[in-house]
């Protein structure tokens, strides 16, 4: 087919996204060995962060300071009306940002919703007992019916957000409180405190090294074994002082690798994939042949159709020609079990149609009604009288076929033939409806050079006049190279869809107020045709190469190079092969560059995986630049390739053209 497009303006479901069902016991016992501790435990005064970085895995200078410390006084995790479904919800974990993959593992795990109203994680804030709380509870049992008496006088109502989690830390006998039987929810976690709560609940039986892991923390320190362990792990790699600042108290964002890192050790699922992929890309349509946002731009530069043409089909002549000049054209618009067809007057009114069946010629202007039975067309006429036949012959007047020239010249209306739900209104040729394969199959016969060209609708009739000729010449050509022979399967030479091309008939003939934008459109055609006396064409201008018709194939637009025909898979074509075409990339193309938004669940669909991590790029055609192929990754190393064209066509694409895919 010449164009597919025309420039016509939660989460992966699966048990492996619930990591923490697994191992309730560690975390509980974690939970006991960390808080007790930290209940008895006097912080070391927190350490200056005099070189303005944070741990190196987190990268905490690529964060934005102004919008955590703007929302600081906001709860952290309260119960957001639904919770983030990925980071994008968050405007300090933006994708590729250190944090991105922890805090995503912990959205789509449930153990994070963010601060209050979900715009913010908090990645700078600093980590308090409640939060701790509340991270592990969604982790391990959040389905847990909190008490309707508190066990600590300083804890908020049961209709708070921490309520639920300290209260089942309570419930499971893991902590009695303070000495005054507070809890102290929005006290700070320390990194040192938060690095022997973790060690203790992964229980790796880590003996510690005769030696210092970072300059800060040396043997038989508080937390040597613990943080030693961390870094042995690749959990932290500390500052870039070569220090880990045990005292300093930790922020969220930092919480969030280090559980993630730790989880991971004692066999958690901390698989992390995109919640979906950004996709973007240049060009609308394969971007064969001439490129229509190409053509308005040359056109706007001054060039002819002619020029437009050898542009664009290499090495090929635009010329007069008499074949096929004044012959008819099978154009296949619907198939269907059954249909009612009615003629209506230029002026509105009811028009005449005659129905030509079982040797009968019966005028009427009322709606005919046509189904299929048994391989044979049933016509019910508007009085109720049925006529059987193998086919049924539909006119109306001022065509060719019938009065032309009448002051009754009407249009036939086909129900859902423009498309699959609007009416074609047919202004030209005749209707012939046959049987194929039980269905009724109604295919309009008219005059390929002129009738079938009004009724064209692959360009706006708004854009330039040369760039329309371009187009009609283009359609012309497509036309002939299958008028040679009828389809089968359709009765017909081409169909009304971009399938073949797109033809609306009456609609684009006459659009606009007045037939505005149609009155221009016909005399594009018109001026692309040689008449007669009789007002007959005679000769039309055709894309030849050599002494043949050239199949010219085009689409919306090209990504500032058109493809050759076997980056289709098609075969080698001498005419249509990469061209220059910077005129498609110009700022009246909207489609020069686009991005779209892609599931997770598409994504693994389109390559057959069980799930996507990363999509890359990794040939592309060394002429046209589009996409050779795509390689996509999942979360257990597997890899899958499709081509260009298959990734395109797989989620639906505007062109194979890709320039960026990024996990969001």
């Amino acid at each position: 087919m010449p164009v597919t497009s025309t420039p016509h303006p939660a989460r992966t479901p699966g048990a492996e996204r619930h990591p923490g069902l697994r191992h309730r016991a560690p975390v509980r016992r974690l939970l006991a060995l960390i808080l007790a501790a930290a209940l008895t435990l006097v912080a070391v005064p927190a350490q200056a962060d005099t070189a303005g970085v944070g741990d190196t895995t987190a990268d905490i200078t690529s964060q934005t300071d102004t919008a955590a410390q703007a929302d600081a006084a906001a709860p952290a995790e309260a119960m957001a009306p639904a919770a983030a479904a990925g980071t994008d919800a968050f405007r300090d974990v933006p994708v590729g940002s250190a944090y991105y993959v922890p805090v995503t593992w912990m959205i789509q795990n449930g153990i994070t919703t963010g601060r209050s109203g979900g715009s913010l994680f908090g990645v700078r804030d600093n980590l308090n007992r409640a939060e701790a709380a509340t991270f592990l509870y969604r982790l391990v049992d959040p389905a847990f019916t909190p008490p309707a008496d508190s066990p600590f006088p300083d804890l908020e109502g049961p209709g708070n957000w921490d309520y639920a989690p300290i209260t089942w830390l309570a419930h499971e006998g893991v902590i009695a409180g303070y000495a005054d039987d507070t809890f102290k929810p929005l006290r700070h976690i320390t990194r040192g405190e938060l690095a022997k709560i973790l060690y203790g609940v992964a229980d790796p039986g880590y003996a510690a090294p005769p030696s210092k892991p970072f300059d800060d923390v040396p043997v038989g320190s508080t937390y040597h074994r613990h943080i030693s362990w961390l870094k042995s792990i690749g959990a932290s790699h500390g500052y870039e002082n070569d220090t880990f600042q045990p005292g300093r108290h930790i922020n969220r964002g930092e919480t969030a690798q280090l559980i993630r890192a730790v989880a991971g050790t004692m066999g958690y699922d901390t698989t992390v994939v995109p919640e979906s992929f950004s996709v973007g890309g240049s060009g609308f349509g394969h971007g064969v042949g001439m490129s229509q946002y190409g053509a308005r731009e040359m056109a706007a530069q001054g060039n002819s159709a002619g020029q437009i043409l050898r542009h664009y089909y290499a090495g090929v002549t635009v010329s007069d020609s008499t074949s096929m000049a004044s012959q008819n054209l099978r154009v296949h618009v619907l198939s269907t079990a059954s249909t009612t067809l009615k003629a209506t007057k230029l002026n509105g009114a009811d028009g005449y149609v005659r129905v030509r069946t079982q040797g009968a010629v019966l005028p009427t202007t009322g709606a005919v009604r046509l189904e299929a039975n048994g391989g044979d067309v049933v016509t019910t006429m508007p009085d109720g009288s049925r006529k059987r036949a193998a086919s049924a012959i539909l006119e109306w007047p001022g065509t060719r076929f019938w009065n032309h020239g009448s002051p009754n010249a009407a249009t036939l209306r086909v129900p859902n033939a423009d498309g699959t739900t609007r009416p074609l209104d047919l202004r030209h040729g005749k209707l012939v409806v046959t049987v194929i394969d039980g269905q009724l199959n109604i295919v309009t016969e008219l005059r390929m050079n002129d009738e079938y060209l009004y009724g064209l609708d692959e360009m706006p009739s708004s854009w330039p006049a040369a760039a329309l000729q371009a187009q009609a010449i283009a359609g012309r050509s497509y036309a002939l190279r299958y008028m040679g022979t009828l389809n089968s399967d359709c009765g017909c030479h081409v169909w009304d869809e971009v399938r073949s091309q797109k033809f609306r008939g009456w609609a684009k003939e006459s659009e606009g107020t007045n037939a505005v934008y149609g009155k221009r459109w016909v005399a594009a055609v018109d001026a692309t045709v040689t008449r007669n006396s009789a007002g007959t064409p005679s000769r039309a201008l055709s894309i030849r190469y050599g002494n043949r018709v050239a199949e010219a194939t085009y689409s919306s637009s090209s990504a500032g190079r058109t493809r050759a025909a076997t980056e289709m898979g098609w075969s080698a074509v001498p005419y249509l092969v990469s061209r220059p075409d910077p005129y498609s990339v110009t700022s009246a193309n909207p489609n020069r560059a686009w991005t779209v938004s892609v599931t997770q669940e598409r994504m693994a669909a389109a390559f057959g995986l069980p799930n996507v991590r990363t999509v890359r790029e990794t040939a592309q055609n060394g002429t046209s630049g589009y996409t050779d192929w795509m390689t996509a990754t999942s979360s257990d190393g597997a890899t899958k390739r499709l081509t260009g064209n298959q990734f395109r066509n797989a989620l639906g694409l505007k062109s194979s053209f890709i320039t960026s895919v990024t996990p969001r």
